[in-house]
Order: C-alpha cells, then sequence, then structure tokens
C-alpha cells in the first residue's frame, strides 16, 4: 500500500475550525475521515453527490432496472475519495485539513500561531497534542531539533493561557 496522501489505511489528525470559534480534532485514518463524511450527509440531509456535482464530477449513484424496465434500486458507480469528504466537510468551516505527515501538521500549527486568535492557538495545542502519534522522526531526532520541540512547546503552553 502506498503512503500518499489519498491512501486511507495511514492515520493522520484530521481538523476541523468553524466560524463560530469551536473547532473538532482526531486522530484518524482516511476510512474514518471518509465515514464521518457519510454520517453527516445522513444528518444534515445534505447529499455528498450534489456537492460533487458542482465539482464537475460523475454522479456516484445511478437507478439500476430489470430487463423488464422494474427499478431495482440504486448502485454506487464509484467510492468517495478522502480528498473529496475533507473539501465536503469544510463547506460551513473556515479550516478543515487532514494532515500527515508530521512536518505537514507542524507547518499547520506554525500557521495557526502566527495569527493572533485565540481560538486558532487552542487549535494548534491541540494537534500538537496529537503529533506524538505519528512516533518519531530519525531524521529530526538531533540535538538541536529536540531542543526547539521543546522550547516550541513552552511557548504554546504561554500562549494558549
Amino acid at each position: 500500500m502506498s503512503a500518499t496522501r489519498e491512501n486511507p489505511e495511514k492515520p493522520g489528525i484530521f481538523v476541523r475550525m468553524f466560524d463560530g470559534g469551536t473547532y473538532e480534532v482526531f486522530w484518524l485514518d482516511g476510512h474514518s475521515v471518509v465515514e464521518k463524511a457519510r454520517n453527516e450527509e445522513v444528518q444534515s440531509g445534505e447529499p455528498i453527490s450534489h456537492y460533487l456535482e458542482h465539482k464537475h464530477v460523475d454522479n456516484f449513484v445511478r437507478e439500476m432496472y430489470s430487463p423488464w424496465g422494474e427499478f431495482e434500486g440504486y448502485a454506487s458507480l464509484r467510492q468517495l475519495t478522502l480528498h473529496e469528504s475533507v473539501h465536503y466537510l469544510a463547506r460551513k468551516a473556515r479550516i478543515c485539513a487532514f494532515l500527515r505527515p508530521k512536518g505537514q501538521a507542524s507547518r499547520f500549527i506554525q500557521g495557526l500561531l502566527k495569527g493572533k486568535d485565540r481560538n486558532e492557538h487552542k487549535l494548534a495545542a491541540e494537534v500538537e497534542r496529537l503529533i506524538p502519534n505519528f512516533g518519531e522522526d530519525p531524521l529530526a531526532a538531533g540535538t538541536k531539533s529536540a531542543v526547539y520541540r521543546i522550547m516550541e512547546s513552552q511557548l504554546l503552553n504561554l500562549t494558549t493561557g
């Protein structure tokens, strides 16, 4: 199995921040992100396929008929991709991302900390809390990197109050 961003087997940090300042952060794999999108489709009544049609993607459900013309139900033409599900979940959010690997999550934190928004700083702290789930990166195990990480975590503690 490849380690691309679209790989649904590979876990990462799912982040979503809404306009009201509320946010959610989860450690999920790609299958869970797609399942989250499908659950929200059921709860909201807004079909994912409607969103995808606006993105010029073929309908992913087709009506099926017997040779006698009797309706037999619906058939899925394809599965929702991880990329599509993140975009679906982001429609009513300011920030929505599925962060993989560790370096991408670190850059996301740095971007959040550049702002003055207290909620973004809290969100950065939540993402920071989940980063150890990626495991230790052998290239970042040097003493300078370790010292930098300690200083960064102290800064996060100060800025998130």
